[in-house]
């Protein structure tokens, strides 16, 4: 057994033994915690002056825990594999893939910052007490469209252009229509009454 007192480099560390030797210690394989300075350390030997650091047996209390592996990483589990944090979880990384049959997320509150969104969806429901949208431009193409609206509806515009291939049809209990300057009806026919 020995304490960690220097971190040469990568994997690498100077280890002073009880009997008081220095030994240039790898970190084991298995041992999948990095060594910080002040460990005690398990080593086994591999010469009298270099060895493994087979295990970490103590760590003063509060310091960061770092599981490091060389290479790629799997976890894979028969069962149920569950992360849990006191305070934060963070996963960083240039690219985050998830496949799964059933996704769910359930958060007091959530923040999505991207500069860029593609969603391929067959069915979309959105359940809420309130929408807020600020955007600079929006662009929407369906097939059919379909509102309804319990009260008002507000709708206001510099401009507004309505075109129907088709037919429009404007109905309500009162219709007004008003215009400060230029009212204009244009038709082969107009039925009034």
């Amino acid at each position: 057994m020995g304490t960690v007192i220097a971190v040469l480099h990568d994997d690498v560390f100077l280890v002073t033994s009880d009997d008081g030797a220095l030994l240039t210690c790898k970190r084991a394989f298995s041992c999948l915690i990095t060594p910080a300075i002040r460990d005690r350390v398990a080593v086994c030997g591999n010469g009298p002056r270099h060895g493994y650091v087979a295990a970490i047996l103590e760590r003063a209390a509060g310091s960061e825990t770092c599981i490091r592996v060389e290479g790629d990483l799997r976890l894979d589990a028969s069962g149920d594999v569950r992360v849990s944090a006191a305070r934060e979880i963070a996963l960083e990384g240039e690219r985050l893939a998830i496949t799964t049959h059933d996704a769910e997320l359930t958060a007091t509150k959530s923040t999505l910052v991207c500069d860029e969104l593609e969603g391929r969806i067959g069915l979309v429901r959105l359940l809420g007490k309130t929408i807020e949208a600020v955007v600079e431009h929006i662009v929407q193409i369906s097939k059919t469209s379909f509102r309804s609206i319990d009260t008002v509806d507000h709708l206001r515009a510099a401009h507004i252009d309505y075109a129907a291939s088709e037919s429009v049809r404007l109905h309500g209990k009162n219709t007004l229509l008003s215009a400060e300057h230029l009212s204009k009806l244009d038709a082969e026919q107009i039925h009034l009454g």
